[in-house]
């Protein structure tokens, strides 16, 4: 049986992004400054705990699917192929690979990589082993790995990049369970900053790997990262210029940092990842559907853009689960049937709390049941100070209605295991960023993501919706998988486990002051998101002195 290349129907790319300049053009050098929205760093270079800090800058994934431009950007690997059963994935790597400390990385390194998270189950996020579906991983040779599925999938290879290619010299040495709590002093990696220059509490600086498979790559030699409580506190450093790269809201962006400095300062915010209200459905008042209805029909969903979010979102008026970031594939039809539950109707919202029992009996302008007004806390992190905007102006159009909302601030901790356990009344969250929608249903959705997904928690789950997207890997046929995502749709709007308020924006301030390679609207390579690893490895990459 011959292989062929499949890889979810993408077009696999060359080496480099489209955006990459001949070498003799490139300027070496220089220090790209981040912010990072943290209480402070500390020793740990283990990259599943670790917050996502060295994805794709000290550890190199095998390949970037590129939602952007739509290709495969390979990395470590140079090729991946599925058979044509789609329950073999052959993927090999790069000639001549090294770690940063000179050792040889080959094929064996790789599946060790894989089969690590098979005994620490906390590092299997994309579920590859919890699922089942996971046969085997083998070396088969130096360059060759090879993924033995139980059954067909054409989409598990898309959650490959999700997984760290490890030194199995170092990383074999860590007892099994010392694996969650092991701080990787001393790291060795792959990517193009594996150098701990120094580490501080506020600061940290991370410079070039001389055993770099591109050549000359970097072009910069050093990253720092500043820590910053909040969003409140990164935009005057990019209006003073002390940082280059802005992957958070700013207010105001265009008086309060582009004019700061108009020839260097941009901002480029392509569509990102439809943002939600999330409920839990297995508690009181949000098991009601009538409840969930009118809580979305409460909300004028422009003007919280307009007010809260400076307009720069898209209101979501799609009622099934996905917003403008994944516009090819929503379902006009569901968009159509549904339009009532997206639409600002506080009237109609009140008949529907009135129907379902809940009336404001003691006349002090909020709803009870049984002498016990409904009041929930809605869960946003301490410092996002956009998304608490949003919120604030959610609790007025919910008091309007007769609905009593708090707003919670909660550090990252606390939001991170309270949407993971459904310990939560309702949470703004976004959803899945990812080659193609069906991710963002398996993370809803799949009983499988319970527990381990941000957006899993709400309680609505069956196993028949589990079969209808575990069906989508069993094709690569484009019609039937759109069906698939229209059935989802439907099911979505239908069950309302979240209620959607828009499509974010991509949060993307960056300085030419120095560096220059950026993504932008005339050159758009790659979606600029620092918090993605591929992403971010792709544009680092690309940066070079001005």
């Amino acid at each position: 049986m011959h292989s062929k290349k499949v890889l979810a129907s993408v077009i696999c790319s060359l080496l480099m992004s489209s955006n990459a300049v001949l070498a003799k053009d490139i300027k070496q050098g220089g220090t790209l400054v981040v912010p990072i929205i943290n209480t402070g760093f500390v020793e740990n270079f283990n990259p599943y705990t670790s917050n996502g800090l060295f994805e794709g800058v000290m550890y190199e994934p095998l390949m970037v699917f590129n939602n952007m431009t739509g290709k495969t950007e390979y990395r470590l690997a140079k090729s991946a192929e599925y058979s044509t059963d789609l329950k073999t994935i052959t993927v090999k790597l790069r000639d001549g690979l090294e770690w940063s400390d000179g050792k040889p990385l080959t094929a064996k390194d790789v599946a060790f990589s894989f089969l690590m998270t098979k005994d620490a189950p906390a590092f299997d996020g994309k579920a590859i082993w919890t699922s089942g579906n996971l046969a085997s991983v083998t070396a088969t040779d130096a360059t060759t790995v090879v993924f033995k599925l139980n059954t067909a999938d054409s989409t598990f290879i898309w959650g490959l990049p999700a997984y760290h290619i490890l030194p199995e010299h170092i990383w074999s040495k860590v007892a099994v369970k010392d694996l969650p709590t092991f701080t990787n002093p001393n790291p060795v990696g792959s990517g193009p900053m594996t150098v701990v220059s120094y580490l501080k509490p506020q600061q940290m600086e991370l410079c070039r790997n001389k055993n770099y498979y591109l050549p000359n790559r970097p072009y910069i030699d050093c990253i720092t990262y500043r820590s910053y409580n909040d969003n409140s506190q990164v935009q005057p450093a990019l209006m003073k210029g002390e940082i280059d790269w802005g992957s958070n809201f700013i207010a105001d962006v265009e008086n309060t940092f582009v004019a700061a400095d108009p020839a260097n300062n941009h901002f480029w915010y392509p569509a990102n990842d439809a943002i939600h209200l999330y409920v839990n459905t297995k508690a009181a008042p949000f098991d009601n559907l009538d409840v969930r209805k009118a809580l979305s029909m409460a909300l004028d969903r422009q003007e919280i853009v307009d007010v809260a979010a400076y307009g720069y979102p898209t209101a979501n008026f799609n009622a099934g689960g996905i917003a403008e970031l994944y516009g090819p594939y929503i379902s006009k039809a569901v968009t159509a049937k549904y339009k009532d539950l997206t639409t600002y109707a506080p009237e109609k919202a009140k008949q529907l709390l009135d129907s379902a029992g809940y009336k404001d009996t003691d006349g002090d302008g909020f709803r009870e049941m049984a002498g016990k007004n409904i009041e929930f806390d809605i869960n946003v992190v301490n410092g996002w100070t956009d998304w608490i905007q949003v919120v604030q102006m959610v609790t007025e159009y919910y008091e309007e209605v007769g609905i009593k909302a708090n707003i919670k601030t909660v550090d990252w901790s606390v939001y991170d295991s309270a949407l993971k356990d459904g310990e939560y009344k309702m949470s703004i969250n976004w959803s899945k960023v990812a080659t193609n929608p069906i991710e963002a249903y398996q993370t809803y959705f799949l009983t499988s993501q319970i527990g381990k997904s941000w957006h899993a928690g709400h309680g609505v789950h069956s196993p028949k919706i589990d079969a209808l997207i575990n069906s989508f890997g069993l094709t690569n046929n484009l019609e039937k998988q759109q069906a698939i995502l229209d059935e989802l749709q439907e099911f979505t709007a239908e069950k309302m486990p979240f209620i959607p308020l828009f499509s974010n924006a991509t949060w993307f301030q960056y300085s030419t002051a120095k560096l220059v390679g950026w993504p932008t609207k005339e050159n758009p390579y790659v979606q600029p998101v620092w918090y993605d690893g591929g992403k971010r490895n792709l544009i680092i990459n690309n940066l070079h002195l001005k």
